[in-house]
Formats: C-alpha cells, structure tokens, sequence
C-alpha cells in the first residue's frame, strides 16, 4: 500500500494525457520507488532472472567476408543455417569437437590443412610463391 500524501499533488497529466513539466516542487514531494511500492522492485528483479539459460558452451560473434553468392546460398537454405555452417566448418575439420573429426574425409582432415598452409607459407619466405622470384 501507499503511503499517505502530505499534501494533496496537482495531477501529472492533463485531460488529453499530456505530462506537464514537472517543478521543483513535485519533485520535493516525490519519495523512491522503494519506499513506495516495493513490490515494484521484486517484480523487476524476477523479471530479469526470467529468460533462456545460459549456455555450457557460449558462441562467439565473429566477422568476415564471403562471396555474396555464397551468403545468398547459405541464407537461401532457411532458418537455422549458422548451425548448418558450423557443422560443415567440423566436417571439414575445424574446431575440438571429436565426434565430426571422425565423420570428416581424410583429405580435409586439419592437419593436412595445416601442412599445406607451413608449405605455402615457406614457398612464399623463399621467393617461390605464385611463380614470382625475388631480385
């Protein structure tokens, strides 16, 4: 319940419902919600504990360019395609997980990624990258 007023407030809006500027006055008479209606403040706090739980294992927002008609394709395939991508990254052999390394092809297995990227990589310290010598 309300605690009393001291003394009687002139109404905060007008017929139309328009608020009307508030004084020094009004504000004087004003007291925290927390004396006022504390259930108030229950109500909130609950409020914010409502809501999906959180994730054991949390996603991470990342940002990078594709092609856009590879976007479109992807987007294209419906609703639920960041999964669809993040499992076609594991099969490829990205990522921890145990179980999609064993569904991956030898041939895109992370380590032979990795061996191809070491040997682009020394092509490329050496001169020998795309064709192009040093001088």
């Amino acid at each position: 319940m309300r605690p009393p007023l001291q003394r009687e407030m002139r109404p905060l809006t007008d017929e139309e419902g328009e608020v009307r500027e508030l004084t020094a006055e009004d504000f004087r008479d004003m007291r925290p919600v927390r004396e006022v209606m504390p259930e108030l403040i229950e109500a909130a706090k609950a409020f914010k504990k409502m809501g999906r739980p959180k994730a054991e294992t949390t996603k991470v927002h990342i940002g990078f360019r594709l092609a856009a008609d590879v976007v479109e394709s992807i987007k294209a395939s419906g609703a639920g395609y960041n999964h669809r991508v993040e499992e076609a990254l594991r099969k490829a052999g990205f990522g921890a997980t145990k179980i999609f390394r064993s569904l991956a092809p030898a041939s895109t297995s992370l380590a032979k990624a990795k061996a191809s990227r070491k040997t682009k990589t020394a092509a490329h310290d050496h001169g020998q990258s795309r064709g192009r010598r040093r001088k």
